[in-house]
C-alpha cells in the first residue's frame, strides 16, 4: 500500500511536506484513498521510528512526501519501505493520485 502525507483529510488537501509530523497520511487502498489522523503529530522528540512502525503495521510499502530527516530515512530503510520525496509543495493529494495512477 502507498502513504501520501497531506494536511488535511480531502483529495484536495496539500501533499505535507513534513514526514512524520505530517497532519495526515492518506493510505491508497484497493476501495480508494482513506485518510487518518497522524496519532504522533503532536508527540515530542524523535517520533519517525513510531510513525514507521506504524505505517508498517498498516501495511505501508512505500510513502509520498517532501521532507525526510536521518532519523526517518534510517527507519523506512530498516523496514523496508521505499521513500519517494516531491519537492512541490503545491501538489494536492489528488495532483499525486493522478500521476502515480
Amino acid at each position: 500500500m502507498i502513504a501520501i502525507t497531506s494536511t488535511g483529510n480531502k483529495l484536495s488537501s496539500l501533499m505535507d511536506m513534513r514526514f512524520a509530523k505530517c497532519s495526515y497520511f492518506c493510505f491508497l487502498k484497493d476501495e480508494g484513498p482513506v485518510f487518518h489522523p497522524n496519532i504522533f503529530k503532536e508527540e515530542e522528540g524523535h517520533i519517525a521510528p513510531s510513525v514507521v512502525n506504524w505505517l508498517k503495521e498498516q501495511g505501508v510499502v512505500q510513502v509520498i512526501t517532501g521532507e525526510i530527516g536521518s532519523t526517518a530515512q534510517k527507519s523506512l530503510k530498516e523496514a523496508h519501505i521505499q521513500a519517494v520525496l516531491i519537492e512541490n509543495d503545491k501538489y494536492t493529494v489528488r495532483d499525486i493520485l493522478k500521476k502515480i495512477r
